[in-house]
């Protein structure tokens, strides 16, 4: 039996070779290395598709900046034109400057010979804190001048920025530039305005607006609301007609034509300031006053004396009256308050004899009615008064009466007695 089993195996395995682990058949790793072969150099001829795309760009890139170049190419002739341009302009403001400032050095021009036409002249006002912008259009609105640009290119260029003056200037049209540059930045127009002593606020306005200074509207207006911070020696109202009664020294000015009304105020107290002494300050405290007191007492010493040597005897009267424990002289009883008060009520100034009538007017300001100081000043003194109030004459005196020589003097009496025979005779 095993050997037919054997013969069997034998005769089944007959014509083929036995496979043996590990070892391939004849042929077989030749196909598989041809097969490997043949696939990586398929693999190695393929083109990637990003490679192609980038390959694509750059060319696309190529094209652009082709065309790029072409454009630039194309816009070589316009370049030129504007660099050929922007040389003509140079060149040609040089040569407008070089003659501009030939013919300003060869023919200089004077404040003096600028001819003001009087058929078209004009008055031009430069407010205060005006810019070189604000009056180059307001030439321009006047008609005075064509280009706001230009005036302000010249005004800067010929150094006129920051020079110009505010204030009130007469110009005509047909000025050059130049001209009207050279007027600007001289000296405004100024009118010079006398204020007597004595005067009131109301005459002090009314003078002003003759004078072309400001209106008279407008300068009590803003002697009621003016800012008065730095002029501590100022009281409040306090009842009086016009808060700077006895304030606004009497003086000359010289104020700029139209000018601004506020400037105006300041330099009269800015006087008041200077001739006002410190020294003054406590004289008043010495003599029990305060310098209000001083001035209301001074204004009516002005309104009452016509001969200056008689201010301090005067002055002597109203003060016997004030520190008098007599009831009935604490009335000062000023003719000068009397017409003070009717030119107030019945706005006429009252000429000629004080009557009882006139006496009895019911005003505060009035001192026949009305115990001590009136209210404020009745107008604004000089520095003469000022002084006699100061320093009154030592007598005994309580009265005085107008002389009737026509002299302007006073009769001064110690009684009423006295004063009564004096106004008789």
């Amino acid at each position: 039996m095993p050997d037919n089993k054997l013969g069997s195996q034998r005769a089944n395995t007959k014509g083929v070779l036995p496979q043996t682990k590990g070892i391939r058949k004849p042929g077989a790793a030749r196909r598989t290395q041809s097969n490997a072969t043949s696939s990586t150099a398929l693999k190695q001829t393929r083109i990637p598709k990003a490679a192609t795309g980038e390959k694509r760009q750059k060319v696309k890139i190529r094209k652009v900046s082709h065309k790029k170049k072409l454009k630039n190419r194309s816009n070589l002739p316009y370049l030129l034109l504007f660099v050929v341009f922007c040389v003509c302009v140079v060149f040609f403001s040089s040569f407008l400057s070089y003659t501009y400032l030939v013919d300003k050095y060869n023919n200089p021009t004077s404040i003096e010979s600028i001819y003001i036409d009087p058929e078209t002249e004009v008055k031009f006002k430069i407010e205060r804190g005006a810019t070189t912008k604000d009056i180059a259009n307001n030439l321009k609105e006047m008609g005075l001048i064509r280009n706001t640009e230009v005036y302000r290119f010249l005004s800067k260029f010929n150094g006129y920025d920051g020079r110009y003056k505010a204030g009130t200037y007469t110009l005509s049209k047909g000025l050059s530039y130049d001209e009207i540059m050279i007027i600007l930045t001289s000296y405004p127009e100024s009118v010079k305005v006398t204020f007597p002593e004595g005067f009131t606020t109301e005459q002090i306005a009314q003078r002003l607006q003759a004078n072309g200074v400001c209106s008279a509207d407008e300068f009590l207006k803003a002697v009621q609301t003016i800012d008065l911070s730095s002029y501590p020696f100022i009281p409040d109202a306090n009842g009086r007609d016009y808060r700077l009664d006895g304030y606004l020294f009497p003086d000359t000015y010289e104020f700029d034509v139209d000018a601004n009304v506020n400037s105006v105020i300041y330099k009269m107290l800015n006087r008041f300031n200077e001739v006002f002494k410190p020294a003054y300050y406590d004289m008043a405290g010495n003599l029990g006053y305060t310098v209000d007191d001083i001035i209301k007492l001074a204004s009516i010493i002005e309104k009452e004396v016509k001969v200056p040597s008689e201010r301090i005897t005067v002055s002597g009267v109203f003060h016997n009256r004030l520190k008098s424990s007599d009831p009935d002289m604490a009335y000062l009883q000023s003719c000068a308050t009397v017409r003070y008060a009717y030119k107030k009520i019945y706005n006429e100034t009252l000429d000629g004899d004080i009557t009882e009538e006139h006496e009895k007017i019911q005003d505060p300001y009035n001192t026949y009615v009305a115990k001590g100081l009136p209210p404020g000043p009745i107008c604004n003194p000089g520095l003469a008064s000022i002084e006699a109030a100061l320093k009154p004459e030592q007598h005994d005196y309580y009265y005085f009466v107008l002389r009737k020589d026509g002299s302007g003097g006073h009769i001064f009496s110690r009684t009423y007695e006295e004063h009564l025979k004096a106004k008789n005779s």
